[in-house]
């Protein structure tokens, strides 16, 4: 039993081999168009990875103000911080009086001191620096707490940058739907280009096909070397795709280097993790063998 697996699998090695040789432009044009389109999806992939990595870091990042009234009397403001820390939703509080506030104004203003020429007084107010614990930190948490800290007497505005979060989270959601979509629609069209190439492989050894049927061979028998040829189309379109998707994303970083090292450490660009690296070659070989089993069930069921 053990040899009959073993010169089975022979054989089946023997035959994919035999038959990539046959239908090498066949193969390469199935190859280079898996290639080009896996390469696309990588793409919106490797957009999707990168803005998803900005939205989480700006997300831990997030930290609310609450300005306080100017008529506050400092005797109030220990009791409203305590109010605060208790409250579930933060982490921690810092308070920074009207004297630090204009402190660190004129400190950001270095060099721009006529600015403040006509300045009299100290127009800042007092607030509260909050830093939010990280399962509130998204766009709903944030407005509900804003809403509540708004309701306090002694509160004035407070502010999340709340137009850049829900900006952002919109559109990491939206590319995570286009990406599904494109996904979807790439999968359906290679499937289709893969089953094609399959069915010119199975029409042009159509004759040898069928005196081994004759002779008794078995589906099974028949069809192995045809699966994993369209794995080897899979997986070997998808790594030519990451080695495409590779170049392209260096080329992008060094234009970005040239042309703002401030705009490139901001961004903060990385290449796809390993794990989807690894599910975008399975990907490819999955593609692969659907592609060859539809085709290959219609072809030994029309014969």
């Amino acid at each position: 039993m053990g040899a009959v697996r073993f010169y089975h699998l022979v054989y089946l090695v023997t035959e994919t081999c035999s038959s990539i040789k046959q239908t090498k432009v066949t193969n390469l044009i199935a190859i280079g168009t898996i290639a080009i389109s896996l390469s696309i999806f990588g793409v919106f992939l490797l957009v999707y990875v990168n803005l998803n990595a900005i939205a989480q870091k700006w997300s831990e990042a997030v930290h609310m103000t609450i300005y306080l009234k100017n008529e506050l009397p400092e005797g109030q403001i220990p009791a409203l911080e305590k109010t605060l820390k208790e409250l579930k939703q933060i982490e921690s509080v810092s308070f920074v009086s009207k004297e630090e506030a204009l402190r660190i104004f004129q400190d950001r203003l270095k060099g721009q001191e006529s600015l403040l020429a006509g300045m009299t007084g100290n127009p800042l107010p007092a607030s509260f620096e909050v830093k939010i614990k990280k399962r509130y930190q998204n766009p709903e948490g944030m407005k509900m707490l804003a809403a509540t800290l708004e309701k306090f007497q002694e509160v004035e505005e407070v502010q999340y940058g709340q137009d850049w979060l829900e900006s952002l989270t919109a559109l990491v959601g939206l590319l995570r739907l286009v990406s599904l979509f494109v996904g979807s629609l790439l999968f359906a069209a290679l499937v289709f280009i893969i089953s094609n190439t399959i069915k010119l492989t199975l029409y042009a050894r159509k004759e040898e096909l069928d005196i081994m049927r004759l002779v008794g061979a078995t589906d099974g028998f028949i069809k192995g070397p045809f699966l994993i040829e369209g794995v080897f189309r899979g997986v070997v379109g998808s790594s030519c795709a990451l080695f495409i998707l590779y170049l392209v994303y260096n080329l992008f970083v060094s234009y970005l280097k040239q042309s703002s090292y401030l705009l490139l450490k901001f961004l903060s660009l990385s290449f796809l993790p390993t794990d989807l690296m690894i599910g975008l070659l399975l990907f490819g070989g999955v593609m692969g063998w659907f592609g060859s089993v539809l085709t290959l069930r219609r072809f030994l069921n029309t014969y």
